[in-house]
């Protein structure tokens, strides 16, 4: 049953280079494959918990701390298409 309002957060997935998935982005929380928050969005940058810097966002690729491309965030899914 889908509810409007509350539940229309928008979330993305996190893939390596391969394509497979490694966590998904729902607004500015980054959590992995098992839904445990692992980290956050700030500005450009994903920390972790810690509030330590693991990757960089250019666009839809990710970055490691050297700007080397290990990933991309998918295209947007609304949680009323779950």
């Amino acid at each position: 049953m889908n509810k409007k309002g509350a539940d229309t957060m928008i979330k993305r997935g996190v893939y390596n280079r391969e394509g497979e998935l490694l966590g998904y982005v729902e607004g500015a929380a980054v959590y992995d494959r098992d839904g445990v928050q692992t980290g956050r969005i700030d500005g450009r940058t994903v920390v972790d918990l810690d509030g330590n810097r693991r990757w960089l966002l250019d666009g839809d690729a990710v970055l490691d701390m050297r700007g080397n491309v290990i990933g991309y965030m998918g295209d947007e899914v609304s949680r009323d298409n779950d």
